[in-house]
Order: C-alpha cells, then structure tokens, then sequence
C-alpha cells in the first residue's frame, strides 16, 4: 500500500487529487484545508444548494456537515453547506 507522501503516476499525493477534483467540479465557494503534520488531514467544502431540496434529503447526504438556512417572507432563499472529508492516510505496510 501506498502511504499519504507517495505520489500517483501524475505526481500528485491523493489528497492533491482529492482537492483538485473539488476545485474542478465547480459547485464549491470556498474549500478550506486543514493540515497536520505537513500533510492534508480535512477538507472542507462550502457550497450552495439549491433551495428545492428537502431539509432532511440535505441531512443524509453527508455523515459531517453544517447546515446554514436562510429564509425571507416564510421562504427558504439560500441553503449554504460546509461539509468535512477526512483524508484517511494509507498505512504504512513493512515489505519482507
């Protein structure tokens, strides 16, 4: 297995991969890192859902999220999401 510091045949760690991916899709307004160790341990991704969903569809889609409901004449107008992916590092495996 491969730990976190090894690169994928592009050169990229896999949570390079991972954030690139995010900033690629487009659907984000900010994505924040956190870093432990020199390493990407959480990404957080904010993003704009579209008012036509409902709020307990919202609450399934991710096991860590903040939910931010803003409402205007007894109307939801603006539902904001930050949600938390923890990169899981690969364990380092001992080669005989």
């Amino acid at each position: 297995m491969k730990n976190s510091n090894e690169q994928e045949p592009s050169g990229l760690s896999l949570s390079e991969i991972q954030v690139l991916e995010m900033i690629r899709n487009k659907s984000f307004l900010s994505i924040k890192l956190i870093i432990k160790n020199g390493e990407v341990d959480v990404i957080e991704g904010l993003e704009r859902i579209h008012t036509g969903e409902r709020i307990i569809d919202m609450l399934k889609q991710h096991d860590f999220q903040n939910l931010e409901i803003k409402q205007s004449n007894g109307k939801i107008v603006c539902v904001n999401r930050i949600f938390r992916k923890k990169i899981r590092p690969a364990k380092n495996t001992k080669s005989c």
